[in-house]
């Protein structure tokens, strides 16, 4: 299965010596839609002998930045952001990599925010907010509040979070999860949703951070547990936010489930799995303001208020609309072409809504899912503004990249 679905390349080794830094051209075509503040990456391999740990890219000799991401020894991915390139068009980016690097202001960074008997950790964008993972380690005496690592997602400006943490209607929402009601090993069934008698979920470790100019983000290792604390899951579990326009979240998430102890089949139903998304408690005492916008396909159908609406299958995006006080948000849930198909929506006026599908996880066949999360401070957003967005995960640009050797003494710094 196709991971790793933004616009990549993978270049082979170049066999640089030490005083020599990497210089390639990537020309990025737009095909048949316009390309708008769009992530794409280059994945390298490093010269041998010189650090490197900064990249910028150039067009038409305007500077814009770049990020590296290292992904193991001698290897790493080049981020940048690909705007305003129009359909049909394509441009030619100069992409330096360099030995030092230095943050900016505005960068994205990890910050601890853990406070007494909670554990949590803040992506800021400058000083912005704009993701919180909460990783309480499991308590058998107080499993309500332990059960699950989540993510908070904040409102664009920083100001509050939009989803919903501990308590609340029905409490096991919270913010950005994943899991399922119905993990059936070894003759018995473990419930990752509700996690009501002792099965839960554990944050494992922090496998890797991202941080930078153009992205912040990290890579957790997460295992799905039995009542007795043994893991039969082993989640890989890879959340990125890039930089947008103001107003703006653009949120990647990926997953990948393998079996600890033999094969684990994954089943439920659309309102009890799944990766979801739980918008804050006040849009359930609020329910009159919320609404969904789908495709056209499906833009007629009543909201999923039933246990099996049939009709509600195979999309491949829907928004939630709600309000915050005096605030409206646009939530798109984004579902890469690449995942399990004959998935069935879920989608909820007190506003959790996502997708569930039945699958085997195996040593030979790991579940693997990538999902996006565009978030908007605005109802002011029409069906086709949506389905462009879908279309950038859908149908990424095109890169083909030339490679060339310079001196690190006359290399351009960023």
């Amino acid at each position: 299965m196709k991971r790793w679905r933004y616009s990549m390349l993978i270049v082979c080794s170049l066999g640089l010596t030490a005083c020599q830094a990497a210089s390639y051209t990537a020309v990025v075509s737009a095909g048949d839609r316009t390309r708008d503040h769009v992530p794409v990456s280059v994945e390298l391999e490093l010269p041998t002998g010189a650090p490197m740990n900064a990249a910028a890219v150039s067009a038409q000799g305007v500077a814009q930045p770049a990020q590296l991401e290292h992904i193991g020894r001698n290897r790493a991915r080049v981020w940048w952001l690909v705007r305003d390139l129009e359909a049909g068009q394509s441009r030619s980016y100069a992409i330096n990599l360099q030995p030092t690097a230095s943050s900016g202001p505005g960068d994205f960074r990890w910050v601890d925010s853990s406070k007494a008997g909670v554990k949590s950790s803040d992506l800021l964008h400058g000083d912005r907010p704009v993701l919180r993972y909460m990783y309480t380690p499991f308590d058998a005496n107080d499993i309500e509040n332990t059960k699950k690592p989540f993510h908070h997602v904040f409102d664009p400006d920083g100001s509050r979070p939009i989803t919903k943490g501990v308590g609340g209607k029905y409490s096991h929402h919270r913010g950005i999860f994943f899991g399922y009601n119905k993990c059936a090993i070894d003759g018995q069934i473990y419930d990752t949703w509700h996690g009501a008698k002792g099965e839960h979920q554990l944050h494992v470790e922090e496998v890797a951070r991202v941080e930078g100019p153009v992205a912040g983000g990290h890579t957790v290792k997460i295992h799905w547990r039995d009542r007795d604390s043994k893991p039969f899951i082993e989640e890989t579990r890879r959340l990125m936010v890039f930089a947008q326009p103001d107003g703006q979240l653009l949120i990647d998430f990926e997953s990948t489930l393998r079996p600890v102890r033999g094969p684990v089949s994954l089943a439920g139903d659309r309102q009890h799995a799944g990766a979801q998304f739980r918008a804050a408690q006040e849009v359930a005492d609020n329910e009159k303001d919320t609404r969904y916008l789908r495709p056209a396909k499906w833009s007629e159908l009543p909201t999923d208020t039933t246990f099996n609406t049939p009709e509600h299958k195979d999309l491949p995006w829907n928004a939630l609309q709600y309000r915050l006080g005096d605030r409206a948000y646009t939530v798109a849930y984004l579902t890469d072409p690449s995942n399990p198909g004959h998935a069935e929506f879920s989608e909820r006026e007190y506003g959790r809504f996502g997708e569930f599908f039945p699958f085997d996880v195996t040593d030979e066949r790991p579940l693997h899912v990538r999902y996006q999360w565009w978030v908007v401070a605005t109802h002011d957003i029409p069906r086709e503004r949506i389905e462009s967005q879908y279309q950038q995960l859908a149908d990424p640009p095109k890169i083909a990249l030339q490679r060339a050797a310079t001196d690190l003494r006359t290399s351009p710094r960023p």
